[in-house]
């Protein structure tokens, strides 16, 4: 399949996924017009995470995608539980959504080489952003992730301090 060239309105294509951006932004002052907006990105986030903890052994025991409102006030848009993530499994299981970030970055190549007014075009912007806000890790998931990594980072300077005791 031959390579189709770059729209020579580049910029466009970014004012319009900045734009879709901006608007879904907007939307979380109605928060289940924003959950509606974002709710691909969420599924994706929340599979993502469900199918790391497959891979890592963290064992899942539930899945949620449907948004929900805390006592505070606060809204979480989707779940996972795990019945055995540990420090070494939280690293990749807390920032699986980040291979979202590549995809959207595709989305948006892909939407880059059609006219910015299409409908094609309009979609794939969208998938884009909903690609880019899902594929960024919550607070929740970067405090377990940055837990496992202060595990490991302490374990490699230990090994890194035994190894100069024993093998120097």
């Amino acid at each position: 399949m031959p390579v189709l060239p770059l729209t020579t309105d580049f910029a466009s294509h970014v004012a319009l996924a900045i734009g879709i951006l901006a608007l879904i932004l907007a939307l979380r002052r109605w928060p289940w017009l924003y959950a509606v907006f974002t709710w691909p990105g969420t599924v994706a986030h929340e599979l993502l995470h469900f199918a790391m903890g497959l891979l890592t052994g963290a064992q899942p025991v539930s899945l949620s995608i449907v948004p929900n409102r805390q006592q505070d006030g606060s809204w979480v848009l989707g779940e996972v539980r795990f019945a055995r993530l540990r420090w070494w499994n939280s690293i990749p299981v807390g920032l699986a959504p980040l291979a979202l970030l590549p995809v959207g970055g595709w989305l948006f190549w892909e939407a880059a080489r059609l006219p910015v007014w299409s409908w094609h075009s309009a979609g794939l912007s969208l998938a884009t952003v909903q690609c880019l806000c899902g594929g960024w890790p919550s607070r929740r998931d970067w405090v377990h992730a940055f837990k496992g990594l202060l595990v490991a980072g302490l374990l490699g300077l230990l090994g890194l301090c035994l190894w100069f005791v024993f093998f120097r």
